[in-house]
């Protein structure tokens, strides 16, 4: 076990800080024992916070910081310092996981962005009575705060977040014109179009490559703490409960993403998944 002691900031609700705590917990590192786990609240506004920014400037979790002070500011650079301090570190091929990595992380899928964007009027509705609205709503009102007398250093980044993110909580909290609300559901479809072109493309490819059921195998490599960790959450963000089996979850998928088959290969990497404790003991959703 390595003695390095790291320090993991991270919020329960985050989808991407969840990929460095599966990397923790497949790797032999105990929360606790070797790694501290600090909470930053997003559904807050913790994040925005200047002691927070000096931390990490984007404003984002996860944040890892090893023994020797050195930041990693997300995750993908979070799990690279942990599997480099791993005695044991998975297998991987380097360059094949780096570009499917890449391609997880693409803005064009982004499941906070699924989360947060509706597609048409019931589901606007349910997420004003549900997470999408209370979470911006207070994420809002730490910017308006914030936004009085910023820090100069932070001033224009704060500034910009106040906008953008009222921008959208508009959308839930006042009653937009019919052009408004196309051309969000639009946006919103054109997301889930993309989850179903990475689903049917870079992630059956991954999983059929080694085997299966995971894309290192018969156990996850690096490219699956990211690969599980945003379909964990875009499942989670059509409705179904993040632990049920692939025989719920798939037809959801199906649902959202244009109605076309998935490879079968994604619903057995799922319920591999589902099984591991890794999975189950970190609450991944």
């Amino acid at each position: 076990m390595s003695s390095d002691k790291l320090t993991l900031y991270e919020f329960v609700g985050s989808c991407w800080a969840n990929a460095p705590k599966i990397a923790l917990s497949e790797n032999g590192f105990e929360k606790g024992k070797n790694v501290e786990w600090v909470s930053i609240n997003l559904a807050e506004g913790k994040n925005f916070e200047p002691e927070y920014l000096k931390i990490n400037p984007a404003g984002t979790v996860p944040t890892l910081i090893n023994s020797k002070g050195e930041k990693f500011q997300d995750s993908i650079s979070s799990i690279k310092e942990i599997l480099k301090i791993s005695p044991h570190p998975p297998k991987v091929d380097a360059h094949t996981s780096t570009s499917i990595i890449e391609e997880i992380h693409a803005s064009s899928h982004d499941p906070n962005s699924t989360l947060l964007f509706s597609l048409n009027d019931k589901d606007r509705e349910s997420k004003i009575n549900g997470l999408p609205k209370g979470f911006l709503q207070g994420r809002q009102n730490s910017l308006n705060k914030l936004a009085e007398n910023p820090p100069e250093e932070f001033k224009e980044f704060l500034l910009k977040k106040k906008a953008d993110n009222q921008q959208l909580l508009d959308f839930y909290i006042t009653e937009p014109d019919e052009a408004t609300k196309q051309a969000h559901y639009s946006q919103g479809k054109n997301l889930w179009t993309a989850v179903g072109i990475a689903l049917r493309g870079v992630v059956t490819q991954a999983l059929q490559k080694n085997g299966g059921p995971f894309a290192g195998g018969s156990e996850p490599s690096e490219v699956d703490y990211h690969i599980i960790t945003w379909l964990s959450r875009t499942i989670t963000n059509t409705g179904v409960e993040p632990s049920s089996p692939s025989n719920i979850v798939i037809p959801k998928l199906k649902e959202y993403t244009g109605g076309h088959n998935l490879d079968p290969v994604i619903g057995k990497y799922w319920d591999a998944w589902l099984e591991r404790p890794s999975f189950k003991d970190n609450n991944i959703h």
